[in-house]
């Protein structure tokens, strides 16, 4: 008898992580195996909560590729010890044999701590995790499903953003907060904006490198003298010389202990008032990044469905405990693996050799490296004038 199988998703949405359900799906119709989802992460599983997807049409899995967010709904749940026999109970209630977690490094935890459980027990089921964030900090593999999307996105609107500021012949800040709360993967992004015509952003800040308020006074100060604007990126998750988050004044964390970030734009407009202009802009990117899809990359996009449909090739054929790695060859990229092992809670900071500490900005080999991975548009589908997305967590078992 064949096993099913169940995906579910987890942490935060992205631009493409419904393309690698698609590639899931896609891929699992082939063996005529039954296939579940879901609904909001492994809390789903616990609630018995799932979506018989085997019967989904073509249309509606190709709307499902190109929608944004997560769409059977995701969680931030940290798996009790007591949490993994009701899911193989679950899973016994559906035959279920093969379970594939898309999700980041705290997804790839909770992916490993099931597997060794069940590995442990004797139970027949094979666990693989699908990489998916747009922090870009899974290590392991070259980049990560989400990053391309949310770069292209950061880039686009920082290049729009740098043409608005230009405007007015007066002196001005502008402050862009992006997302990052330990890697500087979104913040260096903005680099790409620059061009022949857009010579923005001036300054970057990634948590990678103590972050100074004197210096960052003097930068300001020193590029409205020469240009007479200043625009700035900063990753929410600067760091002093201490290491400590430059401008929490509460710390507030998740069931994972993860910082809750979020306020940098504002303590960076606070420190340009006091000392320099009160002409301050401040843009929070917040969730806008996460689920832009109207900007995805499409190699993102084709990434995201390799990759699921990577899992269920190597789930099938009897691999488990593994996360689908991405390789960079010579024709773009292929899948590979990786033990969750060595991916779970680790965390891929941006190379310091990749930052250019004298100018606040980003060496070339950074921008080759980011490059490739926004190329390509999209072809959505659109109605009225607007992109066409679906969702499947109010759809009945």
């Amino acid at each position: 008898m064949k096993k099913n199988l169940i995906f579910a998703q987890s942490g935060g949405p992205t631009s493409v992580i419904n393309a690698s359900c698609y590639g899931i799906i896609s891929e699992a119709k082939k063996h005529g195996i039954k296939i579940f989802a879901a609904k909001y992460g492994v809390e789903g599983i616990l609630k018995d909560n799932l979506i018989d997807l085997t019967d989904i049409s073509d249309d509606e899995l190709n709307t499902l590729r190109y929608s944004p967010s997560a769409a059977f709904g995701s969680c931030r749940y940290k798996l009790k010890d007591e949490d993994f026999e009701k899911i193989c109970k679950i899973f016994d209630k559906y035959e279920i044999g093969y379970f594939l977690y898309i999700g980041g490094n705290d997804s790839m935890d909770t992916a490993h701590r099931f597997s060794q459980y069940a590995i442990n027990k004797g139970k027949d089921i094979s666990v693989i995790g699908i990489p998916k964030t747009i922090d870009n900090d899974l290590t392991n593999t070259h980049f990560c499903p989400g990053y391309g999307s949310a770069a292209k996105f950061i880039a686009t609107s920082v290049r729009e953003m740098a043409l608005d500021a230009d405007v007015y012949d007066k002196d001005a800040v502008t402050i862009v907060e992006v997302m990052g709360r330990d890697s500087g993967f979104l913040a260096a992004a903005s680099a790409l904006a620059r061009d022949e015509v857009i010579d923005a952003p001036h300054l970057i800040y990634l948590p990678e490198i103590p972050f100074d308020e004197q210096s960052f006074v003097s930068d300001v100060r020193q590029l409205l003298e020469e240009k007479g604007r200043a625009f700035v990126v900063t990753s929410e998750g600067i760091k002093d010389k201490s290491g400590n988050y430059a401008y929490l004044r509460e710390a507030k964390v998740d069931v994972f202990g993860n910082i809750q970030m979020g306020g940098v734009g504002r303590y960076l407009e606070n420190l340009v008032k006091q000392n320099i202009t009160k002409r301050v802009k401040v843009i929070e990117f917040s969730i806008m990044q996460r689920c832009a899809a109207h900007t995805a990359s499409l190699v993102d996009n084709q990434v995201a469905v390799m990759v699921g449909k990577a899992g269920v090739e190597k789930i099938l054929s009897g691999v488990s405990d593994v996360m689908i790695s991405i390789e960079k060859t010579e024709n773009g990229f292929e899948p590979g693996t990786v033990p969750l092992s060595k991916v779970a809670n680790y965390t891929k900071s941006f190379p310091k050799e990749w930052i250019d500490m004298k100018n606040r900005w980003v060496t070339k080999d950074a921008i080759e490296y980011m490059l490739p991975l926004i190329q390509g548009n999209v072809e959505m589908p659109y109605e009225n004038g607007l992109p066409k997305y679906t969702r499947f967590i109010k759809l009945d078992k």
